[in-house]
Order: C-alpha cells, then structure tokens, then sequence
C-alpha cells in the first residue's frame, strides 16, 4: 500500500510537470563579472555593466569576458544608458542621475530625480529614456541627447521599471506596493489610470506590437496582461512561470517575452502569440535584469555574479514566392456613408461583396480589435467605442463577415491622446495672433479644395480617383508643412507613417498567397498610402472602379 501510494505521488508529480516545447534557444556564454551585476548597455564588442555589489560600472569584452575597465561609481550603480557627453548611471542609495565621462568614468555632472533610481526604460522611446525614483514615487523622463529633465511624474507606491510605447505617447509603471500600474499619457502629460493588476508587479514590457503590456507580479508567480487601449487586464499566465517572477523583456523580433524567475535560477519563454510559456532555461541563481539585443538576449544573475548571454535562432527565411497578392485601396467617408445616396451602406456593402476580399485591412488600431471580434461574436454588435465610430464596419463590414468569409486586420496608427493632443494643439495655432498668416494658408487650402470638389463630396467614382488624391495632396499640403512636428505622433505625415507601418507590415506577412486584400480608410488617407502601395513589387494594385460598377443595381 505504501509502495502504491508513493508511485501514485510520484505520477502525480510528474504529471503536474509542464512539458515545454523546443525553440532552439541556447546559452552560449557565461561570464563572472563581478558581485551583484544589474543593468547593462551593449557597446560595440562590449558590455557595460553596473555592479550595485562593487560600486562599479565594468567593461567586459564579449569574446574573452574578461574586464577591460572599472569605473567607481559609489551609491550602489543600479543601471547605465547613453548620455550627451558619456554614460549616465542610477545610483540605488541616492538620489541622481550620475553622468560619467566616455573615456575616463569621471563624474561630470548629475541631475536629482527622487530616492534611488533604479532601472532605466529598456530601449529609447522619442528619443527619450525613462527611470523610476522607487522611493521617491516618481517616474522621469530625461533627454540623453540633450541631458535634460524633460517631466517627472508622480507613480504609484515603490515604482518598479516602467515601458514606454516606442511614439514616447503612452507609459507604464508597475507599482510593487500598490498592486497596481499606472498607466501615463506623456503627450498630454496626465496619468490615465492605475489598473489593479495582480501581487508585486515588479517589471513589464510592451509586446504584441505594444496592443499589450505584460507585468510580472512577484507576489503571485504570475504573468498579468493590459491591453494598451483599454487598459483593463484580458488574461494571466502562470503556467511555467518560477518563484517571483521579476521583470519582462521582448525579443527584438517579437516573437518571444522573457520572464526572470528571481526566487530561482530559470528564464520562462513566452510564446507571445500563443501566450504560453513554451520553455524554461536555466541561466544562473537570481537572474535580476535582462535586455535583448538583436537576436541575443542578456541576462545578469545577482547571487551567482554572472552574464549569461542567451541565443535566439532567428525565423526560417521562406523562399521568395513570385505570386502576387491583389489589392484594392477604397476610400470611406465614414458618417457620409448613413447619409450619401451614392455612397450610402447599401451600396457599400455592394461594393464589399463585389471585392470578396480574403483580408480586410481596417482603420482600427490593433490593440481594439481583440475586443471589437469578441464583442461581435458574442452579441452580434459593435460595442468597442472607436469601431462604432465607423458606419463603414458597423453597418456594412462586420454584418457581411456573417456571409463572406474573410479576416479583418487593424491597422490604424492613431489613439486617443493623440487626437486630444492635435485638438489643444490646432486650438492654440488658431488662436495664437502670431500664427494668424500660417491658419489663414491653411484655411484657404481647405475652401479650395471644397471648391474643387463641389458636387462630387459623394461620388464615389471621384473618391476613388486619382483626380481625389491630387486635391487631397495640395488641400493637405500646407496643413502638413505648418503643423505637422507642433501636432506631435498625430501630425499628417507621422500618422500616416503609423498607420502605414500596420498596412505595411501585414501586407509583409500575406505576402506571396496570392490572396486578396482590401484596405478601407477615410478617404484622405488614400493619396499617401497609394503612393507607397505602388512601391510594393509583391501585389498587383486593383482598380476600384470596376467593383463600384459591379455593385450598380
């Protein structure tokens, strides 16, 4: 009996064991460097590294490990990042951002932020980067380039590191003591929200093309994600997380996230499309601050004194294929469309069915389209508060997609604090005296091209029309030379450049099925993303015209 009952434990054991797949993820080096190592910055063929035990920044060469310079940097040295003149270094017992001479580690100046500073943001964000204050409650950003305090921020209790999105607009900052992350508007420099997360958040980062922010809460051995539009947590992972799990790091190609298990000796890799931990790697006792580079990740272990560097295969090239995807660009006039009896939903949805696309590209940001699909499905309407914004999706896309089968893909670059920010902004411009020649240009460009369109606001023919796009381009012309850098990430080139990324980006991964995809956008839109559409050597462009005649009745 006895003997039963302990194979019975043991089966039990072995069953509660995960079983992870193989990436192919390897340790390929293993350096002592010195006692307690935190942050580190890859430079060239080396790595500095703050040394919180020695009250050092060290240089290790990456081919030897063995160290090249020691720089004292007294206060317990947390972490180091690129400065104007040098490095600038976080002092953990005190309370400034040190910076040191390039050459001879030399103080040459410091900048005060608050009780022990820690981690600075893992990558540059707007040219920014970012540091917590953690006993100071504070979140600061600083110009490196211009060795400025640009803003700081009041936090949640203890900040632990936060992720910026890569526009500088959005920050969040775990809150180790308040169970919570604040998430912070840096353009319209106000905190959002504090969205309850799980026990001790630690350390997150921003993944899935930032439609996420995963966060590491120590306290509960689990993995919290905030969709970055909503700010509200859609799920947890917990399987194959160790003890105290402590901070997140993506892989440069994002396929990956990294979790350091510090109450161990293990990394967890996430898949991050899947959102399941798909290994366990071991790296050294306390594995405490990691950073990826290219397709290496680094990792330092505060008992074991080490840097453990990580290599990440990259992804299979595929052969180049020679089939073409097609694609047609339509232009929306959004509420028009309820109103337009040339253009109304009834004819649009015509003109969708006449398409057939096998993908839609839709001007939804991709962090709302999880919501949006899930709304849909569950009660057959549009809930999601920027999608109902569009007659073209609520009355026309989403009730076709019950019939055609084809997959929709958000590609809008915009959010809200962008938009509320170009609102102050264009409202200052209008009413600053000095500025008046600059609206009064903008403004008649405007009447202009209202005069150049008269009787053809509707007709979809011309709004799908180079004679369309040749007014939208001088229309939009002194808009975007006047105004484009004061109106920030929702300027007209910069969003445009947004939300042609996505367009771009999903058009890389469709590329060579030889599929069909729509792209459907405010028709002013529609000159900027031609132009570079016709760039692209993988698709054949369709001419819209023909599907406008096939949906006459």
């Amino acid at each position: 009996m006895r003997l039963a009952i302990i194979l019975y434990t043991l089966v039990l054991a072995v069953a509660s064991t995960p079983v992870f797949a193989e990436t192919g993820i390897t340790v390929s080096k293993t350096f002592s460097v010195g006692s307690a190592p935190h942050g580190m910055r890859l430079d060239g063929d080396t790595v500095l590294i703050a040394l919180s035990g020695e009250d050092a920044v060290v240089r290790i060469d990456l081919q030897t490990g063995k160290e090249v310079s020691r720089w004292p940097v007294k206060g317990v040295p947390l972490d180091i990042v690129r400065s104007k003149n040098g490095w600038l270094v976080t002092t953990f017992q005190g309370e400034h951002l040190i910076e040191l001479d390039a050459t001879t580690g030399e103080e040459i100046s410091r900048w005060k932020v608050g009780k022990s500073p820690s981690l600075f943001s893992e990558n540059l964000a707007a040219g920014h980067t970012y540091v917590v204050s953690e006993f100071a409650d504070r979140f600061t950003v600083f110009d490196p380039t211009n060795n400025t305090v640009i803003k700081t921020y009041t936090t949640g209790k203890r900040p632990y590191p936060g992720d910026v999105t890569h526009d500088g607009v959005l920050a969040f900052v775990p809150n180790r003591s308040d169970n919570t992350v604040s998430v912070i508007d840096l353009l319209n420099e106000t905190e959002v929200t504090r969205t309850p997360v799980c026990s001790s958040p630690e350390g997150g980062a921003l993944v899935e093309g930032e439609n996420t922010y995963m966060v590491a809460c120590g306290g509960s051995d689990e993995i919290a994600l905030i969709n970055t539009a909503s700010f509200e947590v859609i799920t947890t992972i917990k399987d194959g997380i160790g003890k105290r799990p402590f901070a997140v790091t993506e892989s440069s190609d994002g396929r990956f996230a990294f979790v350091n298990n510090a109450s161990g000796d293990t990394v967890s890799v996430i898949d991050v499309k899947e959102r399941a931990v798909i290994e366990q790697i071991t790296v050294g006792t306390q594995p405490i601050v990691m950073r990826a580079y290219g397709n290496q990740l680094f990792v330092t272990t505060e008992v074991d004194g080490t840097l453990s560097i990580l290599e990440i295969p990259p992804v299979p090239e595929k052969p180049r294929s020679t089939v073409k995807n097609e694609v047609v660009m339509l232009g929306m006039i959004h509420g028009g469309h309820t109103t337009s009896e040339t253009y109304g939903l009834p004819y649009l949805t015509r003109v969708f069915e006449a398409v057939s696309p096998d993908y839609v590209l839709v001007e939804i940001p991709p962090n709302r389209m999880e919501s949006t699909m899930k709304g849909f499905r569950e009660t057959g309407e549009i809930q999601e508060p920027r999608t109902k914004r569009f007659p073209e999706y609520v009355g026309a896309l989403f009730p076709l997609s019950r019939r055609l089968k084809f997959e929709m893909i958000g590609t809008a670059g915009w959010n809200s604090h962008m938009n509320d920010y170009r609102s102050k902004a264009l409202r200052r411009i209008q009413n600053d005296p000095t500025r008046a020649a600059d609206w009064a240009e903008y403004q008649a460009a405007i009447d202009k091209a209202a005069e150049a369109r008269k009787g053809l606001e509707e007709d979809p023919y011309y709004i799908n029309s180079d004679a369309y796009d040749a007014v939208t381009a001088w229309q939009l012309e002194p808009y975007d030379r006047l105004f484009n850098d004061e109106i920030g990430p929702g300027g007209w080139t910069k969003i445009n450049q947004a939300h042609y990324s996505h367009i771009a980006d999903a058009l890389d991964k469709l590329s060579g099925q030889g599929k069909r995809v729509m792209i459907t956008y405010g028709a002013g839109h529609k000159n900027w993303f031609m132009r570079e559409l016709r760039k692209r050597d993988d698709i054949i462009l369709l001419d819209p015209h023909q599907f406008l005649d096939a949906a006459k009745e």
